[in-house]
């Protein structure tokens, strides 16, 4: 469904000077999106977001393995001092007042009442919010990216309508002119025509620095320095009305499976679920093995002795009252995480109804808008016919394009907004995605 505005045909052959839109790097809208998708610092950070994620789940897995360390000592006293104790009533101690020792240990956990298993799971729970995370800074950045680009479509559309409107209105400024050199009208009729011209001069070169700011805008969601570009882009596409099937039920399982808030929230229940079942571990018996070998020199007198340990050490917790405070706490997490999770399910459908009623609302402003640019087309007809004949006045000529531009903006507006609803549709059922298929 393409925009028409006849009047714009009628008058196309009339030659008055009026600068021409800028032209600068065309680009698609699947273009702009694509680059986007690339360059944009935003998604760069959370995808080092899901990197640092990844490494904690690493650092969760790293506690089921052997812990390793190398300890070495060496110390000086005023005093003689019994670096290696008494063994036995006939094994005396010894004594030196230098000595060092070197060590090295090993520990490893058998049992934590389930915290480390915990822990890797929990690890990964984040790292899929961080996904979702970066599933949700997507989707805003198709989103405005779209919604820039079609704005952007849309004001080039009402420029090249003000464009044609001056070129009108200046042929009939130069006509009202000779017609006020000859006595045939008032100077009042000119000053109207000389009014309406201005004005429309002044609505131009404000379309025309929305633009400049669209174009900069879309060069921002892009990943790029707009300062650093000075030419301007324009857009490649046209505003077309795009045909979309939006069902409630449909929508609302869509926006389950994709919405990444949802997801989010979601996973956060799962999250605090498993932060309940760590609290719940720290209270129960903790199991963990222990393996070394140390060393042992004195220098003064001169004497070495190297010897192992290994053994198992069980640790019970009888009580504690921040555990189970702590416990208890994660419980009521969970709880507000899962009411949380009702109020995002009950926005993910008020969110599609408002979607898709918005769609039905736009797409009937479309229809009506396109109808009126017909009968305002033929009314300022009539009324050139009219004011060349000498039946009709200034006045009505002026009103009846007026009328024309108008109905000529709000079909452009009524499109945009429809492409808009598009937008929101499929913000709400979590398919964004598709702008990039």
């Amino acid at each position: 469904m393409k925009l028409r505005i006849r009047f714009v045909i009628l008058l196309s052959g009339l030659l008055v000077f009026m600068p021409p839109v800028a032209q600068g790097e065309v680009v698609s809208l699947k273009e702009c999106l694509v680059t986007a998708m690339e360059n944009n610092p935003s998604l760069a950070e959370g995808r080092l977001n899901i990197e640092a994620a990844d490494q904690g789940i690493i650092s969760a897995q790293g506690k089921h393995f052997p812990r390793l360390t190398l300890d070495a000592n060496l110390t000086e006293r005023q005093d003689p001092w019994p670096y290696i104790p008494a063994q036995s009533p006939t094994i005396g101690a010894h004594f030196s007042d230098s000595y060092a020792l070197w060590s090295l240990n090993a520990t490893i956990s058998l049992y934590q009442g389930g915290q480390i298993t915990t822990g890797v799971e929990l690890a990964k729970v984040r790292e899929r919010i961080q996904e979702n995370v970066l599933t949700l800074t997507r989707n805003d950045l198709i989103a405005n990216t779209v919604n820039t680009y079609n704005k952007f479509l849309q004001t080039g559309k009402l420029m090249e309508a003000s464009q044609a409107s001056l070129r009108a209105l200046e042929e009939q400024r130069k006509n009202a002119q000779l017609l006020f050199d000859v006595g045939r009208i008032a100077k009042v009729d000119l000053l109207k025509v000389e009014v309406q011209v201005a004005n429309e001069k002044h609505r131009f070169m404000f379309l025309d620095e929305s633009g400049k700011t669209l174009s900069a805008t879309l060069r921002f969601l892009m990943g790029q320095q707009p300062e650093a570009l000075p030419t301007e882009l324009t857009p490649a596409d046209s505003l077309a009305l795009p045909d979309i099937e939006a069902d409630f039920k449909s929508g609302l399982n869509a926006a389950r499976m994709n919405r990444a808030d949802y997801l989010i929230v979601r996973a956060g229940v799962h999250e605090a679920e498993l932060n309940g079942k760590i609290a719940w571990g720290k209270m129960l018996p903790t199991v963990g093995a222990f393996g070394g070998y140390v060393d042992q020199y004195g220098f003064n007198p001169d004497y070495q002795q190297g010897s192992w340990v290994a053994g198992v050490n069980v640790s019970v917790p009888l009580y504690e009252r921040s555990l189970h405070a702590d416990y208890q706490r994660e419980k009521l997490q969970k709880s507000r995480a899962e009411q949380r999770l009702l109020s995002v399910d009950n926005q993910l459908r008020l969110d599609i109804q408002t979607a898709i009623s918005s769609l039905e609302e736009s797409r009937n402003r479309v229809a009506t808008a396109e109808k009126s640019i017909s009968q305002a087309d033929e009314s300022f007809r009539i009324e050139q016919d009219k004011y060349k004949s000498g039946a009709g006045s200034m006045s009505d000529l002026l009103l009846s394009q007026a009328a024309a531009m108008t109905a000529a903006a709000n079909y452009t507006q009524a499109l945009f907004d429809y492409n808009t609803a598009v937008v929101a549709y499929r913000r709400a059922t979590g398919t964004l995605e598709e702008y990039l298929k």
